[in-house]
């Protein structure tokens, strides 16, 4: 069977597609100024990313840690809560660990662990997702009110893609039809014909006559 007939299969792209979105929060600024939360037009331009922030102008950038402010608009190290995108990363990752039977050899087991794995990967990767959304609205709202410009980077929309992936992903297990039925093992078969075997010899004995009972009573 050529492998891209099996809907599994695209479940897999599908699920491969969102830990890549969801892992590039990860290596977004401070470490690389492509990938970022927010940026604001205060000090002539700043990003805001997983672990910091850094300026448009001169490279300066804050140290790298989990948890950082810029007051007034970051009053309390909230951003600890980003801490959610590298582990709903590797719940998706498991996710497409549990899709290789499925892929392979399905079954009523394999798409039941698949479909409790998909739907823990969702749940995980929205709730980062209205964390930072909340988070840095809040920031947006505080920059805007102050008189500066604010907009959103890329990663919002990367995180908000990989939730729709990962629900397409969990829903799937409801369109992909029942699992075909597990054939029977060898020892299975060979039990159930030894019974049936049993059976048959127990109902062609020969039973005692009547007259052989009563003298055997007396």
């Amino acid at each position: 069977m050529i492998i891209y007939t099996n809907p599994a299969f695209y479940l897999l792209l599908a699920s491969l597609t969102a830990f890549i979105l969801l892992i590039l929060p990860t290596f977004s600024v401070p470490l690389l100024s492509t990938f970022y939360f927010l940026h604001s037009t205060e000090a002539n331009g700043v990003r805001f990313g997983m672990y910091g922030w850094c300026l448009d102008e001169g490279g300066i950038c804050s140290s790298v840690r989990l948890g950082y402010t810029w007051e007034p608009q970051l009053a309390v190290p909230i951003s600890s809560a980003l801490v959610l995108y590298p582990i709903s990363a590797v719940f998706v990752f498991c996710t497409m660990i549990t899709l290789l039977p499925v892929l392979y050899a399905r079954s009523a087991r394999s798409d039941k662990i698949f479909a409790i794995s998909a739907w823990i990967s969702f749940a995980v990767s929205f709730l980062a997702f209205l964390f930072m959304i909340g988070m840095w609205g809040v920031a947006k709202s505080r920059f805007e009110k102050q008189g500066f410009g604010a907009s959103y980077g890329n990663l919002p929309w990367m995180s908000l893609v990989a939730s729709l992936l990962l629900l397409v992903v969990a829903l799937s297990p409801y369109f992909l039809g029942p699992p075909p039925k597990e054939k029977p093992r060898p020892d299975a078969i060979r039990r159930r014909y030894q019974t049936a075997d049993l059976e048959a010899h127990r109902s062609t004995r020969p039973k005692p006559h009547s007259s052989t009972r009563n003298t055997e009573k007396r």
